[in-house]
């Protein structure tokens, strides 16, 4: 039984396991998208902009109220809980600009610029030896800003396809370590907590 620490809520296992699965979709669109002809991607990009939405808004809500509420202990709540609300700001307004058939260059180099904030985060976690797993962490911060600073280059009639391929790979790569971390997080969370009783029985 848990005792003598302060109850907190942890949902940074689903957090971390939505960013994966919301990199894959982006992954995704990519690969579709330049793999169509130009000028017939607007069904494909309206679906996938409620996708994103959806997942934006998710990743906004939580990420502000734990950047209010401060449910992670320490400074973790600082390098977790704050870049998950800039991951929903960008998925928000990606999806509204693919809903609505905006140009994508003004919401790419928004995603690009808060880019900056994610590598400082990746470099912090890496600099102080947070999370027990530092490298992978700071590594996936890495990627996924890789790929965010890259992105308005996604958005020119001369970017080739191979370019397509090197965004993909980052996406994927960010996701999969996202979803290790996640997933590692639910079985360590699951453990902890298993016997843990409620006040009220």
């Amino acid at each position: 039984m848990v005792s003598g620490v302060a109850l907190f809520v942890d949902i940074l296992d689903v957090q971390l396991q939505v960013l994966a699965w919301g990199l894959l979709a982006g992954a995704a669109w990519v690969l579709l998208r330049f793999g169509m002809p130009r000028g017939e991607t607007e069904k494909l990009d309206k679906g996938f902009g409620y996708a994103f939405f959806t997942i934006g808004l998710y990743a906004f809500i939580t990420g502000l109220w734990a950047t209010f509420a401060w449910p992670l202990p320490s400074s973790y709540n600082l390098v977790l809980s704050d870049p998950y609300a800039l991951f929903g700001i960008a998925y928000l307004a990606l999806g509204l600009a693919l809903i609505y058939g905006a140009d994508l260059r003004g919401v790419m180099y928004m995603i690009a610029f808060l880019s900056l904030s994610v590598f400082i985060y990746g470099a912090d976690i890496y600099n102080y030896h947070m999370t027990h797993e530092p490298a992978a962490a700071a590594a996936m911060y890495i990627f996924i800003a890789l790929a965010a600073l890259l992105s308005p280059l996604l958005t020119y009639r001369s970017t080739s396809r191979w370019f397509a391929y090197i965004e993909i790979v980052l996406l994927v790569i960010g996701a999969l370590l996202s979803a290790y971390i996640g997933a590692s997080a639910t079985f360590e969370h699951t453990a902890g907590w298993v016997k843990w009783v409620p006040f009220y029985g």
